[in-house]
């Protein structure tokens, strides 16, 4: 019983005592503040540890962040263009009205980012990870998509003019209202997607999938589509006016008021 006793009367000690030691730890920084230090000065620094850093407004132009963790840092409004950012860690950033035009983000992992009004102007984003992403209004003309997977990620109203989009995975993504003049979608799958309405004048997607898309008041005029699937897709009032439809899969498609 004494014991018993004595320990009830240590338990509070102890207890207070961790408290106190937990709350006199030096709060860290995920980031290397060296690493910060180089890059805001302008110097190129690969494999840079800045996750949740903050970079907004940043000009990064050109540096050399090969293989950087960016994970969950605010990049707003920081100026990219040129930098070399492939097999990146993006996952969760901020990128709001950033800017990347002709930068490399190749196997870069840009995950749930949040990247409203965000230029990718001609960049190199082959094998990029863009799932999930908030993509609204984003400018990707000109750029080399090849390969991306960006399944139920938001591009509504994005632009991707002359993009090469060959190998995608935009499956159960929102592209609706998007512009796609004469971009290149052959061999992707977009099953599920939502194009509703988009600008597509011009597109080329041979053997794409488009099972179960929403495609209404899509313009798809002159486009080609040989081989492509479109079982059970949403066409209603779609324009495909002088587009090829060599071999084209129609399955149960739904084309009422469509034009062609």
């Amino acid at each position: 019983m004494a014991n018993m006793k004595r320990i009830d009367l240590l338990l509070p000690a102890i207890t207070l005592s961790l408290l106190l030691n937990f709350a006199v730890q030096p709060v860290t920084e995920a980031f290397s503040e060296a690493d910060l230090a180089a890059v805001t000065a302008g110097q190129n620094c690969p494999n840079a540890d800045l996750s949740s850093a903050d970079l907004s407004g940043a000009d990064l132009t050109g540096l050399d962040l090969t293989g950087a963790n960016l994970q969950n840092a605010n990049l707003t409004g920081a100026r990219l263009e040129r930098a070399i950012l492939n097999k990146a860690g993006l996952q969760g950033c901020n990128l709001k009205r950033t800017v990347f035009s002709e930068a490399q983000l190749s196997d870069a992992n840009l995950k749930n980012v949040t990247a409203p009004y965000s230029y990718f102007g001609h960049a190199v984003m082959k094998n990029a990870d863009l799932s999930g992403g908030n993509f609204f209004r984003a400018d990707f003309r000109g750029a080399k998509l090849t390969g991306i997977t960006a399944f139920t990620g938001d591009f509504q109203e994005a632009t991707f003019d002359k993009a090469d989009m060959r190998r995608t995975d935009f499956a159960f993504a929102n592209l609706s209202y998007c512009w796609m003049f004469e971009s290149n979608l052959s061999d992707s799958i977009l099953a599920g997607a939502n194009l509703y309405e988009i600008n597509g004048s011009g597109i080329k997607a041979q053997r794409a999938n488009f099972s179960g898309a929403k495609l209404g008041k899509a313009r798809l005029t002159n486009g080609d589509f040989t081989e492509a699937v479109f079982e059970n897709a949403m066409l209603d009032k779609a324009n495909l006016k002088g587009a090829i439809l060599k071999n084209t899969v129609w399955g149960t498609a739904f084309k009422e008021h469509a034009d062609f």
